[in-house]
């Protein structure tokens, strides 16, 4: 068994990391489709044209390890396999709108509502318990149970894209995320759901190779939306078949695309009366990154900087993962320890938000050398 999941890892992450690197040394052939030319826009601090189909390679690396499961009679391939169909809908939309930029986000959104349809329909993904008052008596009726999934597997796919602005950002901290659902699973004895943490953590870390720190190549959407559509679907099936885990340190586990996504759109539509779907550089890592930019050689290669922020903000997501892991079945501490960690989000973002008022005027002349994820 060891040996069967040991070559089934490392075919994913060799799998990922080969077709990444391929589409890297290859991009003078397909960049007029798959290179980033956009260095204008909003969300946009990186200088040179990269690669933003990084996709593919987890889509690869996933499939391959599919392969080699069905090669050695492995047990976890049949829902790998699952999962990945699954999948389609979202990750094709995102892979289309990374070749022609004509996928508009509502399609999108839709899109991922329609993988998480799916995994509800075909392997009976769909949350039944919430751990919250009035909210439990609701999901236990199972059209309100399948919607309600849809509507958190579709918000957490999205989520994923919205953090994904530095080097190696988004695809570490889902790495990390997959790590704490894979925890707990362990502790409970669900090997299944752990290996398929296991395996999405794989399939990224082929990636990060290429993508962290140098940023040779981008996850771009549709890499993005495959990270969290697997992400979302193995946080709902450890709840789905472990009844003793709490919601709660689930979402704590995930909390950090979410509480991104729940502020972002409360900061566009309340405070400033533009449309959620608009971008903007106020995201927290575009704040983080704006003040270790004042604190560093501003001549320093981007890269460093798009480093130390991805750092930064793991340690903020590996302490999350640590108090769901310890206490995920005490629904009262990880509710704490996720309010916990909305207020320390906020402080931070205060604090980085009353920095750059007072320095405006240097945050307005930022240096865009490097690359961006």
């Amino acid at each position: 068994m060891a040996t069967i999941l040991t070559w089934g890892l490392a075919s994913v992450l060799g799998g990922s990391f080969a077709v990444c690197a391929i589409l890297v040394l290859t991009q003078r052939w397909h960049g007029r489709l798959s290179l980033d030319h956009d260095l204008s826009g909003a969300q946009k601090i990186h200088q040179a044209p990269v690669p933003r189909i990084g996709g593919l390679g987890l889509a690869a690396g996933l499939s391959i390890g599919a392969l080699v499961g069905f090669v050695f009679g492995g047990k976890t391939y049949p829902m790998v396999l699952q999962l990945l169909l699954c999948a389609i809908p979202a990750f094709a939309a995102g892979f289309i709108e990374d070749l022609t930029k004509k996928v508009s986000v509502r399609t999108r959104l839709y899109a991922s509502f329609a993988s998480a349809g799916l995994a509800a329909w075909v392997m009976g993904a769909h949350l039944v318990r919430l751990d919250t008052p009035l909210l439990d008596l609701l999901v236990s009726l199972a059209p309100i149970s399948v919607l309600f999934t849809c509507f958190a597997v579709g918000g957490m796919t999205n989520a994923i894209n919205i953090i994904d602005g530095l080097n190696g950002l988004a695809a570490g901290c889902v790495v990390l995320m997959l790590a704490g659902l894979a925890a707990i699973a362990w502790q409970v004895g669900d090997f299944m759901v752990m290996k398929l943490c296991l395996w999405g953590i794989a399939s990224l870390l082929g990636f990060l190779i290429l993508n962290f720190p140098f940023g040779r190549i981008f996850l771009g959407d549709g890499g993005a939306y495959l990270a969290g559509f697997w992400l979302a679907e193995c946080a709902v099936l450890l709840l789905k078949r472990n009844p003793g885990v709490s919601t709660w340190a689930v979402l704590l586990c995930c909390i950090y695309p979410v509480w991104e996504t729940l502020f972002s759109m409360y900061r566009r539509n309340i405070r400033q009366r533009i449309s959620s779907g608009r971008p903007d550089m106020v995201h927290f890592h575009h704040m983080v990154y704006r003040l270790v930019s004042r604190h560093r050689d501003t001549h320093a290669p981007a890269w460093v900087k798009h480093g130390l922020v991805s750092a930064l903000i793991w340690i903020l997501v590996l302490g999350c993962q640590i108090i769901a892991s310890l206490a995920y079945d005490h629904t009262s501490m990880v509710f704490c320890g996720s309010i916990a960690f909305i207020f320390v989000y906020l402080w931070i973002y205060n604090s980085l938000q009353r920095t750059v008022d007072r320095h405006s005027a240097l945050f307005n002349t930022l240096p865009t050398r490097g690359a961006s994820q």
